[in-house]
């Protein structure tokens, strides 16, 4: 699976290329302008509905003045099959919960490259390969991808080198562990991407 056909071109409805029976009519866009830029972008746009009326609605992605187009989430396997898993505090929660390893993508940057550096960066350890199985949108308001890996063969093999504010422990869990904090409520984020890293993974 390459790389551009993962990558939508744009946000628009029916990316996957299938209109299905009943499906409702895409809202038009109207207009769009920037209301915050932070960390995270938020954008106002205005919408026309089928029935004329019009909306607005924030959506939101990456800081837009860096450029960044989307994120990377990594399933890292070790050889005897455990997973490397990171607990880390998390401000919407505002409380320290288990994640996988991934952030985003640096401008003009392959996703598999993406997935290496982060797995590196947060945990220490380093894969014998890596495959983009996927990507999904962020959120149903999100403007960008999160690209899903499975990183295999992976090995402590180095420092951790995080970025500022990032305080990550990483931890090693059997599949069954990852699965009992999937299904614990408020224990981890980012669970649409491990399931999906799981099922592509063959160990749901």
């Amino acid at each position: 699976m390459t790389d551009e056909n993962l990558m939508p071109s744009a946000p628009t409805p029916g990316v996957d290329g299938i209109v299905r029976p009943g499906d409702p009519k895409p809202w038009e866009l109207l207009g769009e302008k920037n209301v915050y830029d932070g960390f995270l972008t938020v954008n106002l746009r205005r919408y026309r509905l089928p029935d004329g009326r019009e909306a607005d609605w924030d959506v939101f992605g990456p800081r837009q003045t860096a450029g960044v187009a989307g994120g990377i989430t990594v399933l890292p396997l070790t050889p005897d099959g455990r997973i490397v898993a990171i607990r880390l505090f998390r401000a919407g929660p505002d409380q320290v919960v288990t994640n996988l390893p991934g952030g985003l993508i640096d401008p003009g940057e392959d996703p598999v490259d993406a997935g290496r550096r982060e797995l590196q960066e947060e945990t220490g350890y380093t894969c014998g390969s890596i495959e983009v199985v996927g990507w999904m949108w962020s959120a149903a308001s999100s403007t960008y991808p999160k690209f899903v890996a499975v990183a295999r063969d992976c090995r402590p093999t180095s420092a951790q080198a995080l970025d500022d504010f990032e305080d990550i422990v990483p931890i090693e869990l059997t599949v069954d562990e990852l699965r009992r904090e999937l299904r614990t409520p408020g224990a981890m984020t980012g669970t649409d991407a491990a399931y999906l890293a799981l099922d592509h993974a063959g160990l749901l």
